[in-house]
Parts: structure tokens; C-alpha cells; sequence
């Protein structure tokens, strides 16, 4: 597969620079406008539930809106990616096709709750205990789904230890595969958040959310930083 002839430099230089600004569009709307950072205990009441629906209720709307427009962030980022992962690939690129669709397939869990947000706010006049599975089932599709993250995390992990290119020209580092592996063996701890209400394996706690989240800020900053500077060589070089 020679990727040289339909991928072009400029276009994926603009695409990752269009995931970054989305990226950042998204955590303004669901961290800032949404005022889900920290996330709401999983513990809360009802009544409790209801009351961050109600209180700002437009500007919280206006940021499931944003929130959505926004949530796609993850697709042409993982199609550079593929771009990136099938120029090194030996043979047919299955490595790359796993990559791009299991990131996609993740991608409808981030853009997918704040449809569920959303609902939730649209009718603050209905019974709380609506309101509060409309949250649950918000924040656990949003939380626990991580378990899809690994198998596109152990494609670009297999790329970061086979390919022939030199680290300081490649998208892919030695240095990032082992950072991937630590994403992908923290993102295991999402489903924990099935089993408790509080503490550091609920929704909120350190293993489903802080971790994880932490981890993919760097991991997917680093990995835009490691691609740009590769498609500069591959500019510069003419290949």
C-alpha cells in the first residue's frame, strides 16, 4: 500500500491541527460550560441529580451542543494516524485497519453522552429518578466503554517496536510505545466504575477517570507532537 499517492502531506497536517482545535472545543464545552470537571459523584441523590440539570440549564444545553459538534475530534486524528502506521507497516496493514477502527469505534462514546447530557437537561420538569438514570447511563457509557481503547492502543504499540524508521524522524518512538502500553493497561480500570458508588473506583475516583484521563491528554498530545515532526522529514525529504 503505497500511502504516498492519496494521502498528502498538507491534508494531514491539517487534519491533525483540525483534531487538536476540536479536542480543545470539546473539554471547554463538557469541562467548562457543562461543569463536569471534577465529574458529580455517582452517589448523588436524585434530587441532587435534578438540581445540576436545572441550575444554568441553557448554558448547560449550549454545551452539549458544542460538546457535539465537537465530538468527532477522534476521526480524522486516527485517519492521519492510519496514514502514518500504514507507511511502515510490512505487508497488508491489519495493524492500521484495527488502529483506525477501533479508535472510531471509541470515538462514539465520547460524542455519543452528550446526547444523553443533553436529554437529561432538556426536561428539568420531569420525575428526578428519570433524571437520574439519563446521568447514570451518561456517565457510565461515557466511563466504561475504555475497554475498546487497548486493541487500537496495541496496534500502534506493535508498530512502535517494529518499524525500521529511526526514532528521531518516526511518528512512532520507541519512547511512545511504552507510554501507549501504560494508556492501554489503564484504561481497563473504566468497567470498575460498574461495581462502586464512591471512592477511587467510582466514575469520579483515580482508576476509571483521573488515570485514564490524564494518560490519554498526554498520550494523545504526544502522538499529534510525534506526527507532525515525522510528516516535517517526510516533507523536508520528499517521501
Amino acid at each position: 500500500m503505497d500511502v504516498k499517492r492519496f494521502a498528502s502531506i498538507r491534508s494531514q497536517r491539517v487534519l491533525i491541527w483540525i483534531s487538536l482545535v476540536a479536542a480543545t472545543i470539546y473539554g471547554s464545552a463538557l469541562f467548562g460550560l457543562m461543569g463536569f470537571l471534577p465529574p458529580p459523584h455517582a452517589d448523588l441523590s436524585a434530587d441532587q441529580v435534578l438540581a445540576l440539570y436545572a441550575e444554568h440549564n441553557v448554558r448547560f444545553l449550549v454545551g452539549c451542543i458544542i460538546s457535539l459538534i465537537a465530538g468527532f475530534f477522534l476521526l480524522p486524528w486516527s485517519t492521519v494516524l492510519a496514514c502514518q502506521m500504514a507507511r511502515l507497516e510490512k505487508g497488508w496493514p491489519i495493524w492500521t485497519l484495527i488502529q483506525w477502527m477501533g479508535i472510531n469505534l471509541i470515538a462514539i462514546f465520547i460524542w455519543g453522552p452528550p446526547i444523553i447530557w443533553g436529554t437529561a437537561a432538556f426536561s428539568v420538569d420531569r420525575a428526578p429518578e428519570l433524571t437520574l438514570l439519563l446521568h447514570e447511563l451518561g456517565f457510565l457509557s461515557f466511563i466504561t466503554p475504555l475497554t475498546v481503547f487497548p486493541i487500537a492502543l496495541v496496534a500502534v504499540l506493535v508498530i512502535c517496536f517494529t518499524k525500521d524508521e529511526a526514532d528521531n524522524v518516526s511518528a512512532f518512538p520507541r519512547w511512545l510505545g511504552y507510554l501507549t502500553a501504560w494508556q492501554a493497561v489503564q484504561s481497563f480500570g473504566g468497567p470498575v466504575a460498574l461495581l462502586f458508588k464512591s471512592g477511587i473506583f467510582s466514575w469520579s475516583g483515580l482508576i476509571p477517570f483521573w488515570l485514564p484521563f490524564l494518560l490519554f491528554s498526554v498520550w494523545f498530545g504526544a502522538q499529534s507532537w510525534t506526527m507532525l515532526r515525522a510528516l516535517r522529514h517526510q516533507e523536508r525529504e520528499g517521501i
